[in-house]
């Protein structure tokens, strides 16, 4: 009983193990090359489980199929002006032909190598370029990308083209360059305080600049207001000595009727005195006599107060 049991855990064994030698996995973001006696049999893609002929009869080689990150060290690079700068790229790229890169490259380690030189080649483009240059601000990129985006796109291009017959391109290898970037921009410490004094005199020319068209701004500004300002005087002036003159000749008509009717003037007065006496909440104490208040004498009184009147004309 005790054999037999041994007998199947044996066959067990031997079905797993074979099972394990006949079958791979694929991966969602994988890609594998199966080999018959080292000879590419076939690129499989598709995710699951897949079968094979054990080892040493097939083999298989996993590639991941996403997008890597490869970035260089700091570098020294010198600008077409002959300034000496220090700069870090990187280069994102993604295995595109897994059967050409297997033929040619075969592992992953070989290709960082093989990119990190070309990216090192490549950092001569820096050469192309002034340093004040790379300075500036990038305009819009759909009309005129600035100097870093310019040398980010020749060191594109130079990765996708033969640089020598030995080399050639990185699609010959299987390899697809996504992006290229500048990561670090360094600038040694004499080269700082060049570009920090340079920087310095750009803006004290433009604050010069903006001073100057300020002040020009603000004397057109007070000579357009002081010519406008003469001109709204110049009109209150004629406009107030039309109102003077109309106001002039209206007075003289009243002058004029007031003249003809002096007593009726003299009545008009007083009432105007006594309203305005009135219209203040006050005690006065005078003799009803004493003008305007003797129009408050009634028409019972008016020989008293005509008495009063002549009383006080004799004395």
């Amino acid at each position: 009983m005790n054999r037999i049991a041994l007998y199947v855990i044996a066959v067990i064994v031997g079905v797993t193990l074979l099972l394990f030698t006949c079958t791979y996995q694929v991966r969602f973001n994988q890609t594998a090359i199966v080999t018959t006696f080292g000879k590419i049999r076939g690129v499989v893609d598709q995710p699951g489980l897949h079968f094979k002929w054990p080892y040493p009869i097939q083999s298989v080689k996993h590639y991941d199929s996403r997008v890597r990150l490869l970035e260089t060290r700091l570098e020294n690079v010198v600008t077409r002006d002959s300034q000496l700068i220090i700069a870090q790229i990187f280069l994102a790229w993604r295995i595109k032909e897994p059967s050409t890169f297997f033929k040619v490259i075969a592992f992953e380690a070989s290709a960082d190598r093989l990119l990190n030189e070309r990216l090192r080649s490549a950092m001569g483009v820096f050469t192309e370029f002034n340093f004040h240059d790379l300075l500036r601000e990038s305009a819009a990129v759909d009309e005129n990308p600035g100097d870093l985006a310019r040398i980010e796109e020749r060191i594109l291009s130079l990765l996708t083209t033969p640089t020598d017959r030995s080399s050639g391109v990185l699609e010959a290898y299987g390899i697809e360059p996504v992006a290229v970037g500048i990561s670090r921009f360094v600038l040694p410490e004499n080269t700082s305080k060049a570009v920090f004094e340079r920087m310095k005199k750009t803006r004290e020319a433009i604050a010069a600049a903006t001073s100057s068209a300020g002040m020009a701004e603000a004397g057109s500004i007070i000579s357009r207001a002081t010519s406008d300002a003469s001109i709204i005087e110049s009109f209150a002036s004629v406009r107030a000595n039309a109102i003077r003159a109309e106001g002039e000749r209206e007075a003289a008509g009243y002058a004029a009727s007031l003249a003809r009717h002096e007593k009726f003037a003299i009545f008009l007065q007083k009432l105007q005195a006594l309203e305005a006496i009135l219209s203040k909440d006050t005690k006065i104490i005078l003799p009803v006599s004493q003008p305007p208040f003797d129009l408050l004498i009634g028409p019972d009184r008016a020989p008293d107060r005509a008495a009063a009147a002549s009383t006080e004309d004799k004395n």
